[in-house]
């Protein structure tokens, strides 16, 4: 026997599904994510048209058969559209932190405080006049912490002491320092500039330098990079922020 449920979720992905129905991809803090067939709205006199758009955060009335993985839509209400009024910028990072959610495993234990993490940092992301890309960077570092697979970026990997990072280690999950560091490291790090240490350095509290920070197009890939690398390692996949390409 099916069961009916009420979840609030932000739409993480849709598809077109036959002439007049949808598939989307939801994020909720009770069930994690979740697969949604919204049948019939995109008839062009259905109530629900304009409600399905990317980011936007619904209170969500569904039906769920027990043998089956798939949601099936009820209806609906607008709770908030984060993509609403905001400039180019702040979108695209966004955008960006829901493509990482829509590419890693979050354990169902996690999903709660995920979902309030992704939802703050969309709160402080439309805030913010410059550089909202570090925010971008806490969020990732707040996240991998959540779902247990946290980087190192209080102290040296190798020696636990100096901070003055030089390069990342991959294989362990850190940094190493310019002290430990030397060339037979070569083929196993990914160096880092002058920039990007610094900004690894006050990380934890970022917000409050975000009008002082200079950031150039070579620090913003570095750290991209790290933290892909990084998410990659531990989920055994390649991850893609198609949306960065954009910035």
């Amino acid at each position: 026997m099916g069961r009916e449920l009420q979840v609030n979720g932000i739409i993480i992905k849709k598809v077109k599904f036959r002439e007049t129905s949808l598939i989307l991809d939801v994020f909720t803090p009770r069930l994690g994510k979740i697969n949604v067939i919204a049948k019939g709205v995109r008839k062009a006199n259905s109530k629900d048209i304009g409600l399905f758009e990317i980011l936007n955060e619904l209170e969500f009335e569904l039906y769920k058969n027990p043998q089956s993985e798939w949601y099936i839509y009820k209806t609906s209400s607008l709770t908030q559209a984060h993509l609403f009024n905001i400039n180019y910028t702040c979108s695209i990072l966004l955008q960006a932190a829901v493509e990482v959610i829509r590419q890693i495993i979050i354990p169902e234990d996690d999903s709660k405080a995920v979902y309030s993490l992704l939802t703050e940092y969309f709160k402080f992301t439309k805030q913010v006049n410059k550089n909202g890309i570090a925010i971008f960077w806490r969020f990732l570092l707040k996240l991998t912490k959540i779902i247990g697979i946290e980087i190192n970026i209080i102290d040296c990997v190798i020696c636990s002491k100096n901070k003055k990072f030089s390069a990342y280690f991959p294989q362990k999950h850190g940094f190493i320092c310019e002290a430990c560091y030397h060339p037979g490291f070569d083929d196993q790090i990914f160096k880092i500039n002058k920039d990007s240490a610094e900004i690894l350095r006050i990380m934890h509290s970022i917000g409050n330098s975000l009008n002082e920070l200079s950031i150039s197009k070579s620090t913003v890939k570095q750290l991209n990079q790290i933290f892909l690398i990084h998410l990659a390692e531990h989920f055994h996949k390649k991850i893609h922020l198609k949306s960065m390409e954009l910035l």
